[in-house]
């Protein structure tokens, strides 16, 4: 086999390999979003709260209508890096004084944090958790009693392992004539026992 064929074969195998690589990093980056989505939505939407009053403990059951609350998901994943230039004060590090600073240093100071690119996904694979349904906003028209929720993501930047990673995620909770409230911050997600979850700051 000459020179030429081999190299021919090389550059074959290398191209297929980086194919399956961005291949297996895209599925996984879907996975992490469709989990930190339902952790997120779990925690801020879905759970119990209680209260104190009058000396009484009283727990609030969150009521939430299918029907009547409305998930929309962006398709567009940012640069993880351009968010960073643009809003810097979010990467400041408030992991400090845990194991998880060191890690959060070495994905936002990573090759890959820096070489990730904007592109699209496939939203409707996204499953959200009951009774909460997504919804398509350029086919679906928000009424004055309805609630709706919004949420955007950066690419998520990885560790080697893929069992850390960061995201920025962009949330907005509000009714037809405006955002009630929302949240928009860098954070640090982990995987156990095949789950995604964000990790509190501080």
């Amino acid at each position: 086999m000459d020179m030429k064929k081999i190299l021919i074969i090389i550059i074959v195998v290398g191209l297929l390999f980086a194919t399956c690589t961005n291949g297996s990093y895209e599925i996984e980056e879907v996975l992490a979003i469709q989990d930190i989505a339902n952790d997120f939505l779990q925690r801020n939407l879905l759970t119990e709260e209680i209260m104190v009053l009058d000396g009484e403990v009283i727990k609030i059951t969150p009521f939430v209508d299918s029907l009547n609350s409305r998930v929309y998901f962006s398709d567009a994943l940012l640069p993880i890096s351009q968010v960073k230039e643009d809003n810097e004060w979010m990467f400041n590090n408030d992991y400090l004084g845990t194991p998880d600073s060191a890690i959060f240093y070495s994905i936002v100071n990573s090759k890959r944090f820096n070489k990730l690119t904007y592109r699209e996904f496939d939203k409707s694979k996204i499953e959200l958790v009951k009774p909460l349904m997504q919804f398509n906003k350029s086919q679906a028209k928000i009424k004055t009693d309805e609630e709706y929720t919004i949420f955007q993501f950066s690419r998520v930047c990885f560790d080697n392992k893929r069992e850390n990673g960061i995201l920025v995620i962009h949330y907005l909770r509000g009714f037809e004539n405006g955002a009630m409230n929302g949240y928009h911050m860098a954070l640090l997600i982990k995987k156990d026992n095949g789950k995604w979850a964000y990790i509190h700051r501080k």
